[in-house]
């Protein structure tokens, strides 16, 4: 492989690093918005919409950040069959709230006519 395929596959793994962590959270909330979920469903729900590889790690990472600041928070279930304690993950209100910000302010640009005929010209 040539320095400029090198270059070029270096710099979209760069890309597409940066871009599904900061996309993870509002991923999550989307997730989220419409029912409660268990971790597991949450990963399966995150690798099904985007086809990426999710680790339960860097999951449970994301939702101990976002139950911190308070995007989310869960209760404990029990499990059907086993009896074992689960944690159900919930959007709360502020949650809800920054995820409609987000929608409105930072990825407006999304449904610009200028962005959309711009991605058709690569």
């Amino acid at each position: 492989m040539n320095e400029i395929n090198e270059l070029r596959l270096e710099l979209v793994d760069r890309w597409a690093g940066v871009h599904k962590k900061s996309l993870t959270t509002l991923l999550i909330m989307i997730c989220l918005s419409r029912r409660s979920m268990w971790s597991k469903e949450i990963l399966e729900w995150l690798t099904t919409v985007t086809g990426w590889e999710v680790t339960q790690r860097g999951l449970h990472r994301s939702l101990q950040r976002m139950t911190e600041l308070g995007l989310i928070e869960y209760e404990g279930v029990s499990a059907a069959k086993t009896g074992a304690e689960r944690k159900s993950y919930t959007l709360t209100e502020f949650g809800r709230s920054v995820a409609r910000e987000i929608r409105t302010e930072a990825l407006s640009y999304l449904t610009r006519d200028e962005f959309t005929e711009g991605l058709k010209g690569l």
